[in-house]
């Protein structure tokens, strides 16, 4: 018999319940990408979920992919006692409610035990429970009290077991409170219990399991300050999403140089997401009949999987097309004039936004979409509308003006170029948690994450005499 390999030890430990993969919610993209992002800068990642990763995952994600252990009696009694203290009932009817098991979950003791990251991120909704029941890095008393314990001590071991502890850093994204409350002013008032029953239990997510944790992250200013008001958590911090700009180029890279269709619309998205579903049907309903009326060749095409019967009852509007899910957006969106983004809800940074962006396409969006975007003293290579004789003119303005069309969209490339590269996110990530980590009680020791990162710009080369 062989024997088992020893696990090898990580810097970084992304966590999440869900895989990480397809890409088809923001959660999924953020987890994903930062960490692909953080190991092509030399830092060892590694990342674990409670559910299998898909086969068709990329080669690269699939090389960071870690096991989820089967849990250990010890790692269920040490996880569970995490979760003790103010709120703990609270905490297991949570839990209950989702359908989670606490065994399940409490794996995350026996992945940081067998892999040793100097910080733990939970990615997603519930991983915030995992985060919680992992050992603290707080002090739990002063040294010189600690030295005088012989070595069997139970609070030697306490104290040495929270010495070793991890930083625990939420990755929030989107701020789940403010996200239920911006759905719940557009949606009909039959939703208003189901929404309200979200509202409630978000809130209680983040105040009894992200309450205590080293930190958060948040994609947007707004997001980061809710987060810190709403959990308690000290220590948040922004990082703006990226953009993978090698995936999604311009349509003057191969295989895409044909020509767009001319009075063309495009929107993209999970299509049973709440601020998805609410954007295509206000446009509809409010843009697009004056649209029709001047241009009556124009098309509109929606693309997302789950589409749910309100959007899909969209496509019996003459020009209007359903087209559910696909396998590479890229192809839609260069076949369509104008990229719309009418979203008048939800939270944090609109990863189609940034995608359409980085493709160099001329984009339409409302306030919404562009919340929590830094544009700087730049011109924003968005056109932003409100009113719906705003989103009317800006249309007909970029289909009848073909050179202005092209160079907002080579102003928005060159723009996220600039500002959402996700190797930037990244080094901001580790650089933050660097802090985390010296000011923490325990003054942890060792190397830096940066360390580790090479040099954003290395010296050029000397020429030999």
């Amino acid at each position: 018999m062989t024997e088992a390999a020893t696990p090898s030890p990580v810097d970084v430990l992304f966590v999440s319940e869900s895989a990480l993969w397809p890409q088809d919610q923001g959660c999924k993209i953020h987890g994903a990408q930062m960490a692909l992002a953080a190991a092509r800068l030399g830092i060892r990642v590694g990342v674990a979920c409670m559910q299998p990763t898909p086969i068709d995952a990329t080669p690269d994600l699939r090389r960071l992919i870690l096991p989820w252990p089967d849990e250990s009696a010890e790692s269920i009694r040490q996880f569970k006692s995490n979760w003790r203290g103010p709120g703990a009932i609270m905490r297991k009817k949570i839990a209950s409610h989702q359908g989670l098991e606490i065994s399940r979950l409490a794996g995350v003791i026996d992945l940081v035990r067998q892999h040793r990251p100097s910080v733990v991120i939970g990615v997603g909704l519930h991983s915030v429970m995992m985060l919680r029941g992992l050992p603290s890095t707080r002090k739990v008393r002063s040294t010189p009290e600690i030295s005088t314990l012989s070595s069997t001590d139970s609070r030697q071991e306490k104290y040495e077991h929270r010495i070793n502890a991890p930083q625990r850093v939420w990755y929030a994204a989107d701020e789940l409170v403010f996200f239920n409350l911006s759905c719940l002013r557009r949606e009909p008032l039959r939703l208003f219990r189901f929404r309200m029953r979200t509202l409630a239990l978000h809130t209680a997510l983040e105040q009894f399991f992200a309450r205590g944790l080293d930190g958060a992250i948040g994609v947007s200013p707004l997001d980061t300050l809710l987060l810190k008001e709403i959990t308690g958590v000290k220590n948040a911090v922004t990082i703006r999403n990226g953009v993978d700009l090698n995936y999604f180029q311009p349509a003057s890279v191969p295989p895409y140089r044909h020509p767009a269709q001319p009075h063309s619309l495009s929107f993209w998205g999970r299509m049973d997401f709440e601020p998805n579903v609410d954007a295509v049907t206000w446009f509809v309903r409010s843009v697009w009949p004056s649209l029709r009326q001047r241009f009556p060749d124009a098309t509109l095409r929606i693309a997302g999987k789950n589409p749910t019967p309100g959007v899909t009852a969209l496509a019996s509007v003459p020009g209007v097309s359903v087209i559910g899910e696909v396998t590479d957006i890229r192809e839609l969106a260069f076949d369509s004039a104008v990229t719309v983004l009418p979203m008048r809800c939800g939270g944090g940074i609109k990863n189609k936004l940034l995608e359409a962006a980085a493709m160099g396409l001329p984009i339409v969006a409302s306030p919404v979409a562009v919340r929590g975007l830094d544009f700087g003293a730049e011109f924003a290579p968005v056109i932003v509308c409100n009113k719906p004789r705003e989103w009317f003119a800006a249309i007909a303005g970029l289909w009848s003006d073909t050179e202005r069309a092209i160079w907002l969209g080579e102003s928005a490339r060159k723009w996220v170029e600039a500002h959402h590269h996700w190797n930037h996110a990244a080094r901001q990530l580790l650089t933050w948690v660097d802090r985390l980590r010296a000011d923490s009680d325990l003054k942890l020791s060792g190397e830096t994450l940066a360390s580790k990162l090479p040099k954003e710009f290395p010296p050029r080369q000397k020429h030999a005499a």
